[in-house]
């Protein structure tokens, strides 16, 4: 009975899926290098256009994205910022992806995930209230910028909470120095767009890169953030070590928004583990059955607040860990 079900529930998302775009991963690993200036915006967009336009097989996006927008990981593209941390850059180039595909994608991304963004915005904006109350005034190492990085950043839908927090009478932030960090450069400018719209273009900027190989020199990160990222990065405790090696010693923060797998009802579990192939295979390599918010108290030796949540009218995204790690 139970492969008959699994059987229809895969055959039903398949239906759903059957309008498709292809689509390349998002997420590989390189090596690092020696510290470098911020590559110019001008050149590396002239340098994209040049470039054949790639679509590695296997690899799709359908209409499947509409029943699971939320589950979407995102991406970013080098622009230049009032910069405080000096970036490096990866001796490896990073694979090659779909011009077409990443612009369908972030497309998606801008449009598909308003409802979402309003549905966990009570706990997403509590969430970051207590990341800007945790770093100050102003950063570890005394200055009064701090550093903050976005894995997967995408649209940038978390801008509304950072210029709440520079804008509060309470606030003692003088400024930040935002970095977000993706493989899609398709996303730049709807990034962009929401950076200027809550009046943070002077504190933003965007570089391309993988999680599991982040541009940063070790201890130089006062927080890092992931929402809806670590369900798609290929190799979820090299991505998360990477987080922690990057962020400062004695106080960084992981600020992270992740849907997992159910905790708490058993057949919601099954459906996720039953889509999953299906989920990874039209979403960009997205998974439904993770258990972040374990694997992140792993590798932070158990000093995280970490919480949970099953979100009403989410579905198979709707199960979510959430909370603050601490290096």
């Amino acid at each position: 009975m139970v492969r008959f079900l699994s059987l229809l529930i895969i055959a039903a998302a398949l239906v759903i899926g059957g309008a498709t775009a292809f689509c390349s991963s998002t997420m590989s690993t390189q090596r690092r290098s020696p510290r470098l200036p911020l590559p110019n915006l001008q050149a590396r967009r002239q340098h994209n256009e040049e470039q054949e336009d790639v679509i590695p097989s296997f690899h799709r996006r359908s209409l499947l994205a509409s029943t699971f927008a939320a589950a979407y990981c995102s991406c970013c593209f080098p622009s230049s910022a009032d910069a405080v941390i000096e970036l490096t850059q990866p001796s490896a180039k990073l694979r090659p992806r779909s011009k077409l595909i990443d612009s369908i994608f972030a497309d998606q991304m801008a449009t598909g995930m308003t409802d979402y963004e309003k549905g966990v915005e009570k706990y997403k904006a509590e969430l970051f209230q207590k990341l800007f109350n945790s770093i100050g005034g102003e950063n570890s190492s005394g200055t009064s910028v701090p550093v903050i990085v976005e894995v997967g950043m995408g649209t940038f839908p978390n801008a509304k909470y950072y210029a709440q927090a520079l804008s509060s009478s309470t606030s003692e932030l003088k400024g930040l120095d935002i970095v977000g960090v993706d493989p899609n450069s398709s996303m730049s400018s709807y990034a962009q767009d929401n950076a200027r719209l809550y009046g943070l273009s002077s504190s933003f900027r965007t570089v391309n890169g993988v999680a599991e190989d982040l541009p940063f020199a070790d201890g130089s990160v006062d927080a890092i953030v992931t929402t809806l990222t670590l369900c798609s990065v290929v190799d979820q405790t090299k991505a998360l070590s990477e987080i922690r090696r990057v962020l400062k010693p004695n106080g960084g923060k992981f600020l992270f928004w992740e849907h997992v797998l159910s905790e708490d009802d058993k057949t919601l579990a099954l459906q996720q583990t039953l889509l999953n192939p299906v989920q990874t295979f039209s979403a960009d390599g997205c998974h439904l059955n993770r258990r972040t918010g374990m694997n992140i108290q792993k590798v932070f030796d158990g000093k995280v607040d970490l919480n949970y949540v099953t979100l009403e009218d989410k579905w198979v995204i709707g199960p979510t860990s959430f909370g603050i790690a601490t290096v």
